[in-house]
């Protein structure tokens, strides 16, 4: 009996170690980044390849950049998360490459350059020990800092009512840990006579801003928490619980600071509580926007804004008769509803004493308001709200509905809920970076230029849009024909595209990066106008790891004569996605008006869909495969590209296979 047992623990033990053998095994073969010698914010180039050195097959899966003290993965600071493509067993991958700013927050010293192979656990794996470090060439970190902006608009931060901007540093050291910039700290007394019962704009708004402070940066905060004498975080002359017609005047000073200083055509503003309500102020009001009557705002997103009011009491905390809390009122004892917000003639407000009375801020009482809610809103710029629910009716300070946009306006604003109370909305760092995130459609999109690397998020969507994957769109301007370049890296998800629309929404080209972690393409583009969309499916981490993208344009004489420089002139695609279910794009490209036929087979041979079977022009193509009426499993798609006239460009056929998984 006891031969018996020995013989099965044996034979159990040869079948695991049998089994294991067969597994894959991920490991990085090769490493290195440049340079060894950097200053905070700088970029770090990080090459990679990883092996298969296992015998079966791998799966999709991921590769984590550290940088650390130590030689200890776990120690390590996390910088990047790129996508890997499934490896063949004894297969390599492609270089991974990630350009990576270094956080601010880090201090100098000597750091490890560090991977961790598959940090998700996606693939089962002979030996998960898969840290790998250069400990003979450490990265030199000097206390230098380098300002820089990687995002398209730079964002200023407004905090709330009776707060500073202390409020976002939660927020902000996300940010940081991204390798974006702080560009500075604009300062405002908003009582700068000290005689809470008058308020006119010329006395009360003193701006303390120390301009040659402030950096080209990605992000700036403004801070209301000032005293007469500049002193910060000690307001005495309720600064911070001032009227919000004085916060969206300050708001233009400090807009202003912020275009002069990066060279920005336009801003990105995100307001907590009240500082939602500054930036409706300014956005609302065209009297104060900037000198050339434009308000250059790309983006507004409020978290936990009373869009309509808060008759919230809380005396203690901060003083119930200020002109804050007159003014974010909807409605008094008295019936009548809140002035600021829903109009209305000054002489109509709460019979209990507020300092003033004063809402439009000109020292004169008894005047008609026109409210914040009557006034038109611009709709040329992007709206998103992030909405607390982690009271009875909201975030215990704002209820839900009143912190909708929606409600008030039809702007098909995003909307974000989040579990959470009034105070700690800044915080849900997960679902403010989803508020932050780019524009959905071409009519919102965001200007990029030449040359310049920028980064972007991939985020889930929110309640209000209709899609799944995350589009972020944005524009250019071609002044001639252009063969442009464009490079994307620090792909973090393997579903991702790049495609490149006209005007009129026609698609010009489309590249997928079917699960490598970078892009590197070309396409010929006569003048104009353009929209370039990225479209990933996002998953739970991929908005902690920004992608990276720049173009390059080389400028051509025509479109027509230069198309032999553009590399594989006739090209198909891997279709995307891959597996699918039911339905996948295929794409490809002709130099030449050519004879088309895109026909699907399967593992037999035999014709299953025609797809295209006509006379094209040169360019871009995509169509799509719908294969809801067939069975799962693997099946062939074949370009044949016939040149007219005969012999103009020669003659292409290419076969590709793809996967329907049900």
């Amino acid at each position: 009996m006891k031969r018996t047992i020995i013989s099965l623990i044996a034979m159990s033990f040869a079948s695991f170690g049998f089994s294991n053998a067969q597994l894959p095994d991920l490991i990085v073969s090769t490493g290195g980044f440049s340079p060894t010698i950097i200053d905070r914010g700088d970029f770090l180039t990080i090459t990679t390849t990883l092996q298969n050195t296992g015998i079966a097959n791998s799966s999709q899966s991921h590769l984590a950049f550290y940088i650390s003290m130590t030689t200890t993965v776990t120690d390590g600071y996390r910088i990047g998360c790129v996508s890997v493509e499934p490896l063949a067993g004894g297969s390599n991958s492609e270089t991974k490459q990630i350009v990576i700013p270094i956080p601010t927050s880090l201090i100098e010293g000597n750091y490890y350059v560090g991977w961790k192979v598959d940090p998700y656990n996606e693939v089962a794996e002979s030996d998960e020990s898969n840290g790998f470090y250069l400990p003979n060439n450490q990265l030199t970190l000097t206390n230098n800092f380098v300002f820089s902006r990687h995002i398209p608009y730079p964002i200023i931060f407004i905090h709330g009512l009776k707060s500073n901007d202390q409020t976002w540093d939660s927020l902000t050291s996300q940010l940081d840990y991204y390798g974006w910039s702080f560009g500075g700290r604009m300062d405002y007394c908003l009582n700068y006579d000290s005689d809470l019962t008058t308020s006119l704009l010329p006395n009360d708004i003193h701006d303390f801003t120390t301009t040659n402070t402030l950096n080209s940066g990605d992000y700036y905060t403004i801070n209301f928490d000032v005293n007469t004498n500049g002193a910060i975080y000690n307001d005495t002359v309720q600064s911070n619980q001032a009227a919000i017609v004085k916060q969206g005047k300050a708001l233009q000073s400090a807009i202003a600071h912020v275009l002069n200083k990066t060279g920005s055509d336009k801003v990105i503003l995100v307001g907590h509580s009240m500082g939602g309500l500054a930036s409706r102020e300014y956005l609302q009001n065209s009297s104060i926007w900037q000198t050339d009557g434009r308000h250059h705002v790309a983006k507004l997103l409020t978290i936990g804004t009373p869009h309509g009011g808060s008759n919230q009491w809380t005396f203690g905390i901060l003083d119930g008769y200020s002109e804050a809390v007159r003014d974010l009122r909807w409605s008094y004892s008295n019936g009548f509803p809140g002035v600021y917000l829903f109009g209305g003639n000054e002489n109509n407000l709460d019979p209990i004493a507020f300092h003033n009375y004063d809402v439009n801020c000109n020292a004169e009482i008894g005047d008609s308001i026109v409210g914040l809610n009557q006034k038109n809103i611009s709709s040329d710029l992007v709206f998103s709200c992030v909405i607390g629910i982690g009271g009875l009716s909201g975030d215990g300070v704002v209820d839900a509905i009143r912190a909708d946009l929606n409600n008030y306006y039809l702007l098909n604003a995003d909307t974000f809920l989040v579990n959470a109370y009034h105070t700690n909305l800044p915080k849900e760092i997960t679902t403010d970076l989803k508020g932050l995130d780019e524009p959905t459609y071409f009519n919102q999109s965001y200007q990029i230029d030449m040359d310049t690397l920028y980064y972007g998020l991939i985020t889930t969507q929110s309640k209000a849009n209709p899609f799944i994957n995350d589009y972020d769109d944005y524009s250019i301007y071609l002044n001639t024909n252009t063969l442009l370049n464009i490079k994307a890296s620090n792909i973090p998800v393997p579903q991702f595209s790049i495609a490149i629309f006209d005007t009129t929404y026609a698609l010009k080209y489309i590249k997928f990066s079917n699960s490598l972690s970078q892009i590197d393409t070309t396409v010929l583009l006569s003048s104009g106008k353009y929209y370039l969309e990225i479209e990933a499916q996002p998953d739970s981490f991929s908005w902690m790891f920004p992608y990276a993208f720049t173009l390059h344009g080389t400028p051509m004489t025509s479109v027509e004569s230069n198309l032999t420089l553009v590399s594989q002139s006739y090209r198909l695609e891997q279709n995307f996605p891959n597996p699918f279910n039911p339905s996948t794009t295929i794409s490809y490209r002709l130099p030449t008006q050519c004879q088309v036929t895109l026909k699907v087979f399967d593992v037999l041979g035999r014709e299953v869909a025609t797809l295209v079977n006509s006379v094209e022009q040169l360019g871009y193509k995509s169509v799509t495969f719908d294969a809801s009426k067939l069975s799962s499993g693997m099946y062939y798609y074949r370009l044949v590209a016939n040149a007219i006239p005969s012999g103009q460009a020669g003659n292409y056929v290419e076969t590709k296979k793809l996967v329907l998984l049900r």
